[in-house]
């Protein structure tokens, strides 16, 4: 798995599993204080119903009862006196007081900025159904509750009808209406209640119908109950309106408090924890492998490597084996170029000291004979005979010299269409003698309609040279050296000319088969090989953008396939 990928997967996995717990954690504690803070709610609010049923609500009905009117400064005087005398009404906010509907009338606490009691339909058919509502007031840490209050204004006044007329009455009510006939206003409105008194135009609401009705006078807030008993109709009038009381209730605020500083608490202890996981992951995923690979620099600077070591998995650890075999190969490699530096200063010693010896010599030979006292002419015909091998000597010099220094140049080619054929035995007819006397048979097997090839003559005739003088050498009691040319298409645009030489020498050990075309290895110390001849084939023929593959085994001898295209557009 790659590093990245690893450290993310490690690093998300924890996160997740940490928020995971802290949420489980949480929820748990959030639960446990939301059952206490319901419980505490539970027993709360039934208290504060009992306050508001039973103080509250029997002040304000007994006060309505006994002035037999809504009058705002008596109510609030009942209040005050509540909130300073009863020791329930410690936890009391504030009280408001509306009449019929929800608009606030009286209150508690004089220019307060309430105006209405808030109730919507749900509210107030939870009001009918179950006598209250309970909430939390936005805003301030306040619960409120909202009762209905009925104050009768009147006694229940019974009216004693003809069985005809009550039994229209009971027909018209049952239709959501008052009658308005004069029967109406003489025998039951203005018998029951004053001529001041109007009738009320509001729907009428049957409650049952041929037994109970309701209607509600908007104007001055007026309840009117009409019922039939015993075959009589009773009337009796009502106040009614609503009251909301507000009770503090401080445990919500502590509890809130607590549920903050729970969180800030929970909060940082997640924080913490992740930064330390985060922390141990880096140190453990990166850093110590980083660090171990600067001990692993330190210790090559100080050449001390080893391979025997242990690496973990991942990129670091791969990148630090892979560095360790890197300066274990460098390392090798510098050996190795060492010692294809001394075995180049011993062959170019070698290949310079024959020429510079044979100069020598001759400069000796011409000092003795010039320091004669008299100079012949077959003195200087000799003098001119020893400086031509002066002369020849040089020439191999600069030949030697001009062989190093084009080794690490690249080729400049001359290329023109050469017969390959052609090309092979003039190199092989410069071994004629040399095969002979060292017993080997050069046996060809030529492909006659090999086309011309487009390669640099001179360059190529050096490279064949090359091989067959080390396939010679290479079979020191004789043998047989097989040349074979043949054309091959590896595919439909490539073709090439290729040339197999193989011998039946000593071959060539595996374990060095990949250095033979490094420049300065030789396998020719005795006889003073400086490692060039190789080397340069191996850049004519990359040059000539070819390829050369080789195929040996020890007592078996080698094979050289040399390959190289045929076409010239690709050459530089």
């Amino acid at each position: 798995m790659r590093l990245q990928w690893k450290y993310s997967l490690v690093i998300n996995l924890s996160v997740i599993a940490i928020l995971v717990a802290f949420y489980f954690f949480d929820s748990i504690r959030v639960r446990n204080e939301m059952n206490a803070l319901h419980a505490l709610g539970a027993e709360r609010g039934a208290e504060l119903r009992k306050i508001a049923d039973n103080t509250i609500l029997d002040a304000v009905v007994s006060e309505i009862e006994m002035t037999k009117a809504f009058d705002v400064q008596r109510l609030n005087q009942v209040l005050n006196a509540l909130k300073r005398e009863h020791p329930d009404m410690r936890d009391v906010l504030n009280i408001h007081i509306s009449l019929s509907d929800t608009r606030i009338r009286s209150s508690l606490l004089a220019g307060a900025d309430a105006v209405v009691i808030n109730l919507d339909s749900a509210d107030l058919e939870h009001i009918e159904t179950k006598g209250a509502t309970i909430h939390a007031v936005e805003g301030q840490n306040a619960t409120a509750i909202v009762i209905k209050y009925i104050a009768p204004l009147t006694m229940p006044e019974p009216v004693e009808l003809g069985p005809s007329s009550l039994a229209a009455y009971e027909q018209i009510l049952d239709e959501g209406m008052l009658p308005l006939d004069k029967g109406w206003y003489d025998d039951v409105w203005w018998k029951v209640f004053s001529e001041n008194v109007y009738v009320p135009e509001e729907p009428v609401i049957s409650e049952e119908k041929g037994r109970r009705w309701r209607v509600t006078d908007q104007e001055d807030s007026t309840l009117y109950n009409l019922w039939k008993q015993d075959e009589i109709l009773w009337i009796q009038r009502w106040l009614t309106g609503y009251i909301q009381v507000l009770f503090d209730v401080p445990y919500i605020d502590r509890s809130i408090r607590n549920t903050l500083l729970m969180h800030a608490i929970m909060i940082v202890i997640v924080g913490a924890l992740l930064v330390i996981l985060i922390d141990l992951t880096t140190n453990h995923l990166i850093m110590k492998p980083l660090e171990r690979m600067t001990h692993i620099i330190q210790s090559a600077e100080s050449g001390d490597l080893s391979l025997e070591q242990t690496y973990s998995s991942d990129e670091i650890g791969r990148a630090t084996h892979n560095l360790v075999r890197m300066l274990w190969q460098l390392r090798d490699s510098h050996s190795k170029r060492i010692d294809a530096l001394g075995q180049f200063a011993a062959g170019v010693a070698h290949e310079i000291r024959n020429p510079l010896n044979s100069i020598g010599m001759t400069a000796q030979h011409l000092k003795s004979v010039f320091s004669q006292p008299e100079v012949s002419h077959e003195d200087i015909e000799e003098a001119k005979e020893l400086l031509d091998i002066v002369d020849q000597k040089i020439v191999e010099l600069k030949q030697t010299s001009e062989e190093f220094l084009t080794l690490n140049r690249p080729r400049i080619l001359n290329v023109e269409p050469v017969n390959f054929n052609v090309l092979v035995d003039q190199v092989l007819s410069e071994f004629t003698l040399i095969a002979e006397e060292a017993k080997v048979q050069v046996i060809r097997n030529y492909d006659a309609n090999l086309p011309n090839v487009s390669l640099d003559a001179a360059l190529m005739r050096q490279t064949l040279f090359n091989f067959v003088q080390n396939s010679i050498q290479a079979m020191p009691k004789g043998g047989s050296i097989y040349i074979n040319t043949l054309l091959e298409q590896i595919d439909q645009d490539a073709e090439y000319t290729v040339i197999e030489i193989r011998d039946t020498g000593i071959g060539i050990p595996e374990e060095i088969q990949e250095q033979i075309y490094d420049a300065y290895f030789t396998t020719k110390d005795a006889t003073g090989g400086i490692g060039l001849g190789l080397a340069i084939s191996h850049q004519i023929i990359t040059a000539h953008k070819g390829k050369i593959e080789v195929r040996s085994k020890m007592g078996m001898g080698t094979a050289f396939k040399i390959s190289l295209p045929l076409n010239a557009s690709t050459l530089p």
